[in-house]
């Protein structure tokens, strides 16, 4: 079975010394640091990623629908699942609360009150795709180096814009590939800065809950739903910050967003 937490390399170059330097001595780092080294003689930083890629041909029927993140947090890389970290986790709660017809899980999967425990199995039910529904859903993150925020990533390699385009290729580039290997024709992507990145658009995402409400109830969502270079249909969903906001009826605007998206997406095929 293929594992969700991989091994990665990225070579440094000239810029070894001085990257290695900001990882070790910057507590913006702190997490990064806990999953990775250093090789010297190859110049590489050598880290711990994440992904769930389950195996399409196991799953010929199902849609292949990948959920894009911009990066990894250390966290829930050390933990060994996607969104683990403290903050996130309910990300899974969400998830579990769309509407049936486009996921449900096995009673029990999604369990916050004994989470450490329920990992393993949550992350396995994952990969295998052993839950019920229409769709295979692929996690991946566009940039796989771990840090606590997205912009402390760029600013690892603000002083060596060579490297960091070299890493805006590669994962361009890995993306192409993953989504043609798997016949991915279905991107979700939760931040408007990813969104604005594979679609080369222009959108500001969703400040509020009255900007959430607004586009809900607006008949034209195409300005936040485009397609890649790739030709790949991409929806922006919430962030997953907003994951606990819920509407005037109790409902929450995460899954609402998810259930529109899923509904899209049938309609399509």
């Amino acid at each position: 079975m293929k594992r969700i937490v991989i091994r990665r390399r990225l070579r440094l170059g000239s810029r070894f010394a001085e990257v290695r330097s900001k990882i070790e001595t910057d507590r913006k780092y702190a997490g990064l640091r806990k999953l990775c080294t250093f090789n010297p003689e190859e110049n590489e930083l050598v880290y711990r990623s994440e992904e769930i890629h389950p195996n399409r041909s196991e799953h010929p029927k199902r849609i292949p629908v990948m959920f894009l993140f911009s990066n990894p947090h250390p966290d829930s890389v050390a933990l060994g699942l996607f969104l683990s970290e403290p903050h996130s986790r309910t990300f899974w709660q969400r998830l579990s609360e769309i509407d049936k017809s486009h996921l449900q899980f096995p009673p029990g999967a999604v369990n916050l009150e004994r989470w450490h425990e329920s990992i393993p199995k949550l992350g396995e039910i994952m990969l295998k795709g052993d839950y019920e529904s229409p769709f295979l859903l692929y996690f991946h993150c566009l940039y796989p180096i771990p840090t606590s925020k997205p912009e402390d990533l760029r600013g690892l390699f603000r002083s060596a814009p060579q490297i960091w385009k070299e890493i805006e290729i590669s994962a361009n580039q890995e993306l192409a590939k993953l989504t043609k290997d798997e016949e991915i024709k279905h991107i979700v992507v939760f931040s408007a800065g990813v969104f604005r990145i594979i679609t080369k658009t222009k959108v500001k995402g969703w400040r509020d809950k009255a900007v959430a409400d607004e586009f809900l109830k607006s008949p034209d969502k195409e300005s936040y739903w485009g397609v890649d270079s790739n030709g790949t249909h991409v929806y922006l969903s919430l962030h997953t910050r907003a994951k606990n906001w819920k509407d005037e009826k109790g409902k929450y605007y995460f899954a609402r967003f998810l259930d529109l998206i899923f509904t899209r997406i049938r309609e399509s095929i």
